[in-house]
Parts: C-alpha cells; structure tokens; sequence
C-alpha cells in the first residue's frame, strides 16, 4: 500500500518570487528547473533525502495550474504518494468508492499519471506513484 510522501508541488504565480522565498525558508539553492513540453508550466525541483518539493508556475491561462494560482492565489497544488504496488491499491481504493482520475478501470494497467479525486481527500490532489 502506501510507503510515504514521494514528492509535493507548490504552485506559484512568479517562479522568481517563489524560487527567492523557498530558497530562503530551505536554506539551499534550487536543484533544477524546466519547463515540460505542453504541460503549461514551468517547475522548480528541491531534492531532500527521500522526497522533494516542485514549484510550478502556470504558462498559459487555460491549463489546470493556472487555474489553481487563479483561484487560490498559488499554494499547496499536489501530494504525490509512493505506493508499492499501484494495481492492488487501485483495486483497493476502487473497493472503497474512492474516485480515481486516470484509472484504465480493473485488470488494466495505467498509461499515464493517476489521481486520487481531490473531492475524496479532502480538497488535496492526490498523486499515486509507485516505487
């Protein structure tokens, strides 16, 4: 089931503003930027021992991070989990009538990134990842 936090993601309307912030609260310079091909926002990565914290500002208006910064003026944006196995806790959460986003449905294996639906943790986009 669930091993702990893999990764958290912060969103940011200024990536220099949030960047001077962070970089002051964790006492150490960023590790990596980048801006993913299509996704609409550029991210900054902290690394710790064994999870990390990725800023991300919208690039465009349209995309799901701008829509976060938009309504909440930017802050916590995502929870990504490590779990160990990521077919049987879907199998698991799927028993429970937890809402999945990006489920491919029982007996298939995931394509893509899959998401607990933040109506069901309690407004918290819930990342699941396994390893």
């Amino acid at each position: 089931m669930f091993k702990g936090i893999d990764h958290i993601v912060i969103s940011v309307a200024d990536m220099s503003e949030g960047l001077s912030k962070y970089e002051a609260i964790f006492n150490k310079k960023v590790d990596r930027t980048g801006e993913p091909e299509g996704a609409g926002f550029l991210t900054a990565h902290f690394e710790f021992e064994n999870s990390e914290v990725e800023l991300v500002q919208p690039t465009n208006e349209s995309g799901p991070v701008a829509k976060h910064v938009d309504k909440t003026g930017g802050g916590m944006y995502l929870l990504s989990m490590r779990v160990d196995d990521l077919m049987s806790t879907l199998t698991d959460l799927r028993g429970k009538g937890i809402r999945l986003i990006g489920d491919p449905g029982e007996g298939e294996t995931p394509k893509g990134q899959v998401f607990v639906h933040p109506a069901d943790a309690g407004g918290v986009l819930l990342q699941l990842v396994e390893g």
